[in-house]
């Protein structure tokens, strides 16, 4: 018996050496990579903190992607590199880390947190199946349409963070903890996030992007989209890019597992208890406050704040719980991804690295030019939050697009959409939040977003192209100075009587 307990303890050990191997490994590539960007000559028109800065975000991202160090401590390594590389000002490098939309993600995860301690997940996942079924291809669609537009109407990272505790008591159930993922729960952990963020730019509710699209574009134009005006443009497109998603998930991962066990569907639940009904009507009340954000001028991140003050008053959860079950580690990471798209935009990297790509669609048709701006979004997304890409993008790829006598509303409303197709799990928090959960590495998510990447965008310009003109989205040229009509290739002047 003892030497049975000793050749398991003997393999541990190697497991250990060899996985502190592979850590040093990825450290040790991930620094000579920013040393040999680093060495490069720098660009006329990117300056030396750009560079600097270029050099640093090659070794977080290969750090992160490697996951050589937890994902945490490379987020630290990321705000510290930037002040000692004199990238950025101290204050600069750390602030993000509490940007209003951290500080929402985070309070987010708590709700998920929180309602995680009740049957309320059960319930949701009870009312899903009656919807879904047990086979399981129908259950997928249903909860990634679902999530899109479910996402287009709240926000898709509440989204994400409620449906994703709804599946954990099925998972549970099922015996597949995070150490025991396997194609069925990676099915899921990555269709829900990315079916919840096609729909997050739908609408002004869905996420940050869409209205900060709308107001850069009226202010570099002076042509303003209202809350209508951009759900007509953008919400069949949205709809569609989450049908994409569904696809491009079940083509990489689809789950083995055709049909859920019947007992997942019969079984009942006990009625509520006064502590459940409390948290449900505060939840019915925070998202009817979110709801109406346009009208409050209220950021949704003093809603999700006073949603677990209040439910503290009433002590419905167990808030020593909450902080015991909370996964630090994603929040962390979204910090450190937004202080890197400051940083990006404040050094003029993501201006540059913009520069270089979008002339090559110069000349071309604007549902080409469209999906070139479609991959850049895609590229520059993958490193910060994807509302801070459209602040970052829109003000650098609208006039590029006025210089080349393209129409500048559609490319302009390409960018939320594109948004969605990020490259890493950092790009947006529905992602981030579900790669916090364990049941999936970087690297298969990154199989995932590639793929979905490119099925996306040939999808959205297609989509564009028919669409855009088919609602009478404006083809207007010139910075919107002179009317024309848009058409599937490109637009046509309207010739004043």
């Amino acid at each position: 018996m003892s030497s049975v307990v000793n050749i398991a303890k003997t393999e541990e050990q190697s497991a250990a050496e060899k996985s502190q191997k592979r850590a040093l490994m990825w450290v040790g590539i991930s620094i000579v990579v920013g040393l040999l960007i680093w060495l490069l000559p720098t660009p006329v028109d990117l300056g030396t903190r750009g560079h600097a800065f270029l050099a640093l975000l090659a070794v977080i991202v290969l750090l992160w992607t490697s996951e050589a160090i937890p994902i945490g401590v490379t987020s630290i390594l990321a705000g510290c590199g930037l002040i000692v590389f004199k990238i950025q000002p101290s204050a600069r490098a750390w602030e993000p880390f509490a940007n209003r939309t951290v500080i929402f993600v985070f309070f987010i995860i708590m709700l998920g947190v929180m309602l995680g301690q009740t049957s309320l997940p059960n319930r949701i996942m009870g009312f899903i199946l009656k919807l879904g079924g047990t086979n399981v291809m129908r259950l997928s669609f249903t909860l990634c349409m679902g999530a899109t537009f479910m996402a287009a109407w709240t926000h898709d990272a509440t989204i994400t963070i409620i449906l994703i505790y709804a599946m954990m008591p099925m998972f549970l159930k099922m015996g597949l903890t995070a150490d025991k993922s396997n194609s069925f729960t990676k099915h899921f952990m990555f269709m829900i996030p990315l079916g919840s963020a096609c729909g997050g730019g739908a609408t002004f509710l869905g996420s940050g992007r869409s209205p900060a699209s709308a107001e850069l574009l009226g202010k570099i134009t002076g042509y303003h989209i209202g809350f209508m005006e951009y759900a007509l443009y953008q919400f069949v497109p949205s709809m569609l890019l989450g049908l994409a998603t569904w696809l491009a998930v079940w083509i990489i991962y689809p789950p083995k597992i055709k049909q859920l066990p019947a007992e997942l569907a019969i079984e009942k639940t006990s009625p509520m208890t006064s502590h459940e009904k409390i948290l449900s009507f505060i939840l019915g009340i925070t998202f009817i406050l979110w709801f109406m954000t346009d009208l409050t001028k209220i950021h949704v991140s003093a809603i999700g704040g006073l949603f677990i003050v209040v439910c503290m008053i009433f002590k419905v959860v167990d808030w020593k719980r909450c902080l015991d079950e909370y996964p630090w580690n994603p929040i962390m990471v979204f910090g450190a991804g937004f202080s890197l798209g400051v940083a990006m935009l404040e050094t003029g990297a993501g201006k540059w690295i913009a520069s270089q790509i979008f002339p090559i669609f110069v000349n071309s048709p604007w549902p080409v030019v469209a999906a070139g701006a479609s991959w850049l979004s895609a590229i520059i997304t993958s490193f910060m939050a994807n509302a801070a890409a459209t602040a970052l993008l829109v003000p650098v790829i609208v006039p590029m697009a006025n210089l080349a006598g393209t129409p500048v509303v559609p490319i302009a409303m390409a960018v939320p959409l594109a948004t969605t197709f990020v490259l890493l799990v950092i790009g947006c928090p529905p992602t981030l939040i579900a790669y916090g959960f364990g049941y999936f590495t970087q690297w298969e998510a990154f199989k995932v977003l590639v793929f979905r990447s490119f099925l996306g965008i040939i999808m959205l310009s297609l989509i564009m192209a028919l669409w855009y003109p088919f609602v009478g989205m404006p083809g207007n040229i010139n910075n919107m100075k002179t009317p024309a009509k848009l058409t599937p290739t490109g637009y046509e002047l309207v010739v004043k009587p």
